[in-house]
């Protein structure tokens, strides 16, 4: 388990390291990018569940990466899971950019831990998601992810307000 939550916390470092760097490069030929790393705190109300997760993505038009994971003590203990990750690529074009407000979606694994009906794990692949998020930095910046094939059974969709972090966005809207 403790390595399983190394893997996931090497992920969402590189992915943000990676995703700096990729965003950097990006803005010759291409209008917008959007790049998030962060901490999730309290849910954003009548809007998310309480969900506290780490999170990173970077994104562009032409696609781009997801990563969000509920592990370890202050992020673990999701809906009776000790860690669910949800991580994949972003479809490209999907970006939507509308002054702070900015949404995109593609399909991912995610991996429950324990796994569904009494299992050591599950990992279900090709998982529709969405991500709608408004930029900004700590307290300011909010994440919403949904999930159909998890919302209604979840209770509605997970995110909230980023409290350690920030959502950014590069070029023009």
């Amino acid at each position: 388990m403790q390595r399983y939550l190394k893997s996931v916390f090497v992920t969402l470092m590189l992915t943000a390291l990676v995703g700096g760097l990729w965003i950097a490069n990006a803005g010759v030929g291409r209008d917008t990018s959007v790049m998030g790393t962060g901490r999730i705190g309290d849910p954003i109300p009548d809007v998310t569940i309480s969900s506290a997760s780490d999170f990173g993505f970077a994104v562009s038009d032409g696609g781009g990466t997801f990563v969000c994971s509920m592990g370890g003590p202050e992020t673990g203990g999701f809906a009776g899971f000790r860690v669910m990750t949800v991580e994949g690529p972003v479809a490209p074009g999907s970006l939507q950019v509308r002054g702070r407000l900015i949404s995109f979606s593609g399909q991912a694994t995610v991996v429950l831990i324990p796994g569904l009906q009494g299992a050591s794990h599950t990992v279900l692949d090709n998982i529709d998601y969405k991500v709608t998020a408004r930029t900004g930095k700590d307290n300011q910046a909010q994440m919403v992810l949904n999930i159909p094939a998890f919302t209604q059974a979840l209770g509605g969709d997970t995110g909230g307000i980023v409290v350690q972090g920030g959502i950014i966005k590069t070029g023009q809207d």
